[in-house]
């Protein structure tokens, strides 16, 4: 499991596979409400919390897709990894890089807010092609270290195709299992 500490702001979290577009950017009144603005391989997501803060983002690929038990929103989203090295998750001022590049020096590039995990773990490799994302925000302890509740947000991945939206638990948030993209 990849594990980083993030800092999340500006209300937003982006998991793409793309370069960073501005334009794909733009919420309107629907997609506010929502509280995603989707497209295939570009996906941006409301965090729930207004401020800035620190949350842990927890990052697998499984074969199966269940929601945990700390989860107060989670739903399978349709995502495609377009360009593999574009494939990151983001906020405003950091990114989780999701391909492996030896040519960065990952000290230099944690410094400047860009992870790059799959340099030093061996047991992901995402591959081009479709993917269904379980996105969960949840709260609870996000590790035995940690003595209080917090907010900490989990995706995982699994590649096959034929792949819908859906939601898996309602939420006091907006998001039930009616809801459609």
């Amino acid at each position: 499991m990849i594990k980083e500490n993030i800092l999340v702001s500006h209300n937003q979290i982006i998991v793409r596979s793309i370069p960073f577009n501005n334009d794909i950017q733009k919420w309107t009144e629907e997609t506010l409400e929502r509280g995603i603005l989707w497209n295939k391989n570009y996906v941006i997501l409301d965090p729930l919390v207004d401020e800035s803060f620190g949350s842990w983002f927890f990052i697998e690929e499984k074969d199966i897709l269940l929601p945990c038990e700390d989860s107060i929103r989670a739903a399978i989203i349709p995502f495609e990894v377009t360009n593999v090295c574009d494939f990151s998750i983001n906020t405003v001022s950091e990114s989780v890089r999701l391909y492996k590049d030896t040519t960065k020096d990952i000290i230099q590039e944690k410094e400047k807010g860009n992870y790059y995990p799959l340099n030093t773990l061996n047991e992901y490799n995402f591959e081009k092609g479709n993917y269904s994302m379980l996105f969960e925000i949840c709260m609870g302890k996000p590790l035995e270290s940690i003595e209080e509740d917090e907010v900490y947000y989990k995706f995982t991945f699994k590649k096959e195709d034929n792949t819908i939206f859906k939601v898996l638990k309602d939420d006091p948030y907006g998001w039930n299992k009616q809801m459609n993209l």
